[in-house]
């Protein structure tokens, strides 16, 4: 520690500078929410101002009996090698942890109350591994539970020093220990998610952005970047358009429909082609944080089409201009596409018969006599049904 970081000790007398001492403990010991990598130097602080000499042993770990298993967390104090020789030896296979277990979280628990001095020296965790630094007597704070494995703070030294302002402090910082783990507990499962999903946004084969009511930008994937690049929209300045002013205009207008709302439309690009779009609109999305509320999502988008897919647009197009099925236009535009009747068939998890029965009907309302002239028509057919 620095000299201009001192940590201060709590005397034996309850005063002021007690609080003190603890105030600046905890404030650490949420500091180390955020930052995890500043755990060690935490329980450093703690065993610096709460332990009496020869206590400078201090280990956050996970433990469980079913099957014996034990895995660090943070530890402060501990000589080379030990973590390891006691996950691997004596990780929930030892008097303290064991008796440990049976105890509630948020519980204060001194070695001496569940086990006797002479009981820990007879035993092999004491004679094989603690004799060398004198260890016989531990405090614990218990601190979560997950299944068979608790976790919990560890504090170890000889059983002959007075553990009074030890243990009067840890009773102060359990709760706020406890409030730690789970709030660091939630912000890893947050982040996992948050990854996971990002990962797979980014692998989409559609453009995913989402927008607040104002159409700026809260996020975008990887896929929307290329959509930039081919000037079909700006995401300038982190707010959302259009390049092309009449598909702007669609989206302004649908920004200003009532939630939940949904859309569907074809956006230009500077050459004149089409790229389909689709749109959720949905109830504002916000959070609460101290000093105010952060807005969040009101529109979602996706642009473009993956591979081997048609746009729901481009179906309901086909569907009104021949007076086809949902299932006989996305039968009709796969096969637009090049899609084989035998290749649609397992695709759509169907028999090859119950594709060819479609195909006839098609025929039939399209007034063609074969796949070919099938898509030569598919091909010279306008936007717009009105257009006929």
């Amino acid at each position: 520690m620095s000299d201009q970081d001192p940590i201060p000790y709590i005397p034996n007398s309850r005063g002021d500078e007690d609080w003190e001492a603890l105030n600046v403990l905890i404030g650490h010991i949420y500091e180390s929410v955020l930052h995890p990598e500043n755990w060690n130097e935490t329980l450093a602080r703690i065993t610096a101002t709460l332990c009496p000499l020869s206590w400078e042993a201090a280990f956050i770990l996970w433990e469980g009996y079913h099957p014996p298993n034990a895995r660090f967390v943070a530890a402060t104090g501990l000589a080379a090698g030990v973590q390891e020789i006691y996950a691997s030896v004596y990780g929930g296979n030892n008097l303290w942890s064991q008796r440990l277990m049976r105890f509630r979280n948020g519980a204060v628990v001194d070695s001496d109350e569940i086990t006797s001095r002479q009981e820990v020296m007879d035993s092999p965790l004491f004679k094989d591994f603690l004799m060398p630094w004198g260890i016989n007597r531990m405090m614990a704070v218990m601190l979560d539970k997950r299944g068979h494995d608790r976790l919990g703070l560890i504090l170890t030294g000889p059983g002959d020093r007075d553990l009074s302002v030890l243990k009067r402090g840890l009773r102060v910082l359990a709760p706020h220990m406890q409030r730690a783990m789970r709030i660091s507990d939630r912000i890893a499962s947050l982040q996992l998610a948050q990854g996971a999903a990002q990962t797979a946004s980014d692998q989409s084969p559609f453009g995913v952005i989402s927008l607040d009511a104002d159409l700026n930008i809260l996020s975008a994937n990887a896929r929307a970047a290329r959509f930039e690049e081919i000037g079909l929209i700006s995401i300038a300045q982190s707010r959302f358009s259009f390049t092309h002013a009449g598909t702007q205009q669609k989206l302004n207008e649908f920004a200003r429909t009532t939630p939940p709302a949904g859309t569907a439309f074809q956006a230009k690009r500077p050459d004149g082609s089409e790229i389909p779009v689709l749109g959720a609109r949905i109830a504002p999305q916000s959070t609460a944080y101290i000093g105010g509320v952060v807005q969040g999502a009101a529109i979602i988008l996706t642009i473009g089409s993956g591979p081997g897919e048609t746009p729901v647009v481009e179906i309901n197009r086909v569907a009104q201009w021949f007076g086809l099925t949902p299932a006989e236009a996305r039968l009709t535009v796969a096969l637009g596409e090049g899609v084989t009747l035998q290749d649609y068939a397992a695709l759509r998890a169907t028999s090859l018969n119950a594709v060819r029965f479609l195909l006839k009907s098609i025929f039939r309302k399209t007034g063609t006599n074969s796949q070919a002239q099938l898509t030569a028509m598919l091909a010279r057919l306008p936007v717009n049904p009105a257009e006929q």
